[in-house]
């Protein structure tokens, strides 16, 4: 069933008893989102007692739990609910911290599948730089999409620039406001939460997330004319880690399956420039020849750019480049990209690789040595954060 966040106690221990619970009521107003709830634990001090039916806030989240204790929770029949209505919600003036926290659950009515249509989020900065939100789909026990609000949003380094948007996702205050409207379906349930991977809790913290229920069998996602099916599944592949000069980075590795490649943001820390050198190539079939279908003959010509970008930063529809710093005898820098207007899909697996930096063949073409060949510039190390939105089906 769904948890409803409108819970009425009329100040009575009258829904404990509906529900074959003898407690000792505890007269102290409501304190705690995990209330009311009944101290089920021998060995907390309260055992035996209900706490938190006295002066219940009109919304009380239905993800708070603690350990020693029973949550009395208003419940409905998702059957019970439109099959057209949205359905989501909004957490006001709360907190995150390092402890996983449920901010909403929901289940479909049987006769529908979910499609996750709307995040936002804001807080304080640097707050949702350190916050990582998680989608669980379908029961799973491990989110198979995880990310950083700024990430999802194509930025990396925490690059605090705002006001701007696309019709997909943007950034609309000086603090937080990050938002996206990526198409995100589910069979059954879906069920996301949010933690903090550093630091003390992080209070004025708020976040909303919306979803439509749509017919079984009925398509609602199209991405470039391309239907994505009905029990597709969206899966964002994070790539995270230190890589050589000319080292291929398979920012995308999938043997099997059809699908369609949606969206893909880079962020590089690198000791120059010269990683702009490296191009991207896709394969499909998974084990299609090199080079597959080379995407670009440079970094920037991906993003749409050329010449390491020397117009500057923009956040464009298609593409965007979002970030550049250098500090400290190095480069911080970030871009993003969408396949709505040129869809990538794919069958029989797939590849989506860049290279930190590349070489010229013998004619001076780019892009077409998989090994030696004359290096372009001077490439150094770079710390390699990519994330990649595709669907699965």
């Amino acid at each position: 069933m769904n948890c409803n966040p409108h819970i009425q106690t009329n100040n009575s221990t009258a829904e404990f008893t509906k529900l074959g619970i003898s407690c000792t009521p505890d007269q102290r107003p409501w304190w705690a989102e995990d209330q009311p709830s009944y101290v089920s634990d021998s060995s907390d001090q309260n055992f035996g007692r209900c706490l938190g039916f006295m002066a219940v806030p009109s919304g009380v989240q239905c993800g708070a739990f603690f350990p020693t204790t029973r949550r009395l929770c208003a419940c409905d029949d998702p059957n019970s609910i439109s099959s057209v209505a949205a359905f989501g919600t909004g957490l006001s003036s709360s907190f995150v911290d390092t402890t996983e926290r449920v901010i909403f659950n929901w289940i479909v009515p049987s006769n529908t599948y979910g499609v996750m249509t709307h995040f936002w989020a804001t807080a304080f900065h640097p707050i949702l730089n350190k916050t990582l939100v998680r989608y669980y789909i379908d029961d799973e026990t491990t989110a198979s999409i995880q990310f950083y609000p700024p990430m999802a949003c194509g930025v990396g380094f925490d690059d605090q620039y705002a006001p701007w948007g696309t019709q997909w996702f943007g950034k609309g205050a000086a603090d937080g406001s990050w938002f996206n409207n990526f198409r995100i379906p589910f069979q059954r349930s879906i069920r996301i939460t949010v933690q903090l991977n550093e630091g003390p809790q992080g209070n004025g913290f708020y976040m909303i997330v919306r979803g439509l229920p749509v017919k079984r069998d009925t398509s609602f996602i199209n991405i470039g004319g391309v239907a994505v099916p009905p029990k597709a599944r969206m899966n964002l592949v994070v790539f995270n880690k230190v890589v050589q000069p000319l080292e291929w980075v398979p920012l995308v590795d999938m043997p099997t399956g059809r699908g369609l490649f949606f969206m893909h943001t880079l962020s590089v820390r690198s000791g120059n420039m010269n990683f702009l050198e490296g191009c991207y190539h896709a394969y499909t079939p998974y084990n299609q020849r090199f080079p597959g279908t080379v995407l670009s003959t440079g970094t920037e010509d991906y993003f749409d750019s050329g010449w390491y970008f020397n117009a500057g930063q923009f956040r464009f529809p298609v593409s965007g480049f979002t970030h550049i710093s250098t500090a400290n005898n190095q480069v911080t820098w970030s871009a993003y990209r969408f396949h709505e207007m040129d869809p990538l899909p794919f069958e029989n697996g797939f590849r989506f690789v860049w290279r930190n930096g590349d070489a010229n063949d013998p004619a001076g073409q780019k892009c077409y040595m998989e090994t030696g060949g004359h290096v372009v510039g001077s490439p150094t190390n770079s710390e390699v954060l990519g994330y990649a939105w595709v669907y699965t089906w």
